[in-house]
């Protein structure tokens, strides 16, 4: 499900590549719709990896996954955490420190083309309130991003110079710290 009808035409395709085209049920829409278009029934795993930070009510997205969990279905859920070294680096280099106009400023540069409507950053404990129905099973932080931008979209994996130079164990203590990806798993009660 996306609410880009070309990312699911995409994604279909590569389905039929690899032989499950008949195996998966594609739709296009509003997350924060989702009972209009998809038909509710409880499904043991529900998944949601970069969506719920980009949409403008993610409360209605929760309400709607809620309409397909039963006692015991699987949340996961990925959102973008605000204590990170990306809103950091944001913050930093688009926004001169003016931290009160974090949430603006993330959301103007938080993806890699400009001008993103909406990005939101949460907390863990904002989590917990967003998923309030839910038991939270575990949460965790994770991901920075090391390569620079201009080489990677050239398909050049070049780290920048700090990243280059710190060790690897280093590297992942920052990472589950000062991630990008605040990553929960949820059960319905």
């Amino acid at each position: 499900m996306d609410i880009s009808e070309q990312s699911v035409k995409i994604a279909e395709q590569r389905a039929r590549t690899y032989g499950l085209g008949r195996r998966i049920r594609f739709y296009a829409g509003n997350a924060e719709e989702l009972s209009g278009f998809v038909p509710v029934e409880a499904y043991d795993l529900i998944y949601s990896f970069g969506v719920i930070h980009h949409t403008p009510q993610p409360k209605r997205v929760v309400e709607q996954i809620k309409r397909y969990a039963r006692p015991g279905s699987t949340i996961k859920i990925m959102v973008y955490h605000r204590w990170s070294w990306k809103a950091l680096e944001i913050l930093l280099t688009h926004g001169q420190g003016r931290f009160w106009a974090l949430d603006k400023i993330v959301a103007r540069h938080s993806e890699a083309q400009t001008g993103c409507p909406v990005t939101y950053t949460y907390l863990p404990r904002q989590m917990s309130e967003l998923l309030d129905g839910f038991r939270i099973k575990e949460l965790y932080v994770d991901h920075i991003f090391p390569y620079r931008v201009e080489d990677y979209v050239q398909y050049q994996y070049r780290k920048k110079w700090y990243f280059q130079v710190m060790p690897a164990p280093a590297f992942r203590w920052l990472e589950r710290r000062f991630g990008w990806h605040l990553c929960v798993t949820a059960e319905a009660c």
